[in-house]
């Protein structure tokens, strides 16, 4: 089964109560893998964003969690829209050294620390809860 197919299963299985949020949730949870298993997946690439008010800090706090899991960042937009700091990164995590479940909540501690919300989500599960 590919992701696109289990995030419907599971928004069908939620029905009304199927928001993105949830569903996301209920996925990443199906979906945390080793290390190991993760660069043996089809997609390597984790999407990661950040916002908040924006302060001094911010990007290298999160990338510096990035690549202390041994990710190797592959693109990155960042943009300040008026005091708001935004933020979307692609890190390739094939060479990862933890989880993925540990690599978001280190970033989500790293976010709180800077007073931002950081999300990372895997490309198949982003593409299949983000897709037209």
């Amino acid at each position: 089964m590919d992701v696109r197919q289990l995030v419907d299963r599971i928004a069908e299985a939620l029905g009304p109560d199927a928001t993105a949020a949830r569903v996301e949730a209920v996925a990443a949870a199906v979906l945390d893998v080793s290390p190991a298993q993760a660069a043996k997946m089809p997609g390597s690439l984790v999407i990661i964003t950040a916002f908040g008010l924006d302060r001094p800090g911010i990007l290298a706090g999160i990338t510096n969690v990035v690549s202390g899991a041994g990710c190797n960042i592959t693109d990155v937009s960042q943009k300040i829209l008026q005091e708001y700091f935004t933020l979307i990164m692609i890190a390739d995590i094939t060479a990862m050294q933890i989880s993925l479940s540990e690599l978001q909540r280190q970033l989500s501690k790293a976010g709180d620390g800077l007073g931002v919300r950081v999300t990372a989500q895997h490309e198949d599960l982003f593409a299949g809860m983000h897709r037209p």
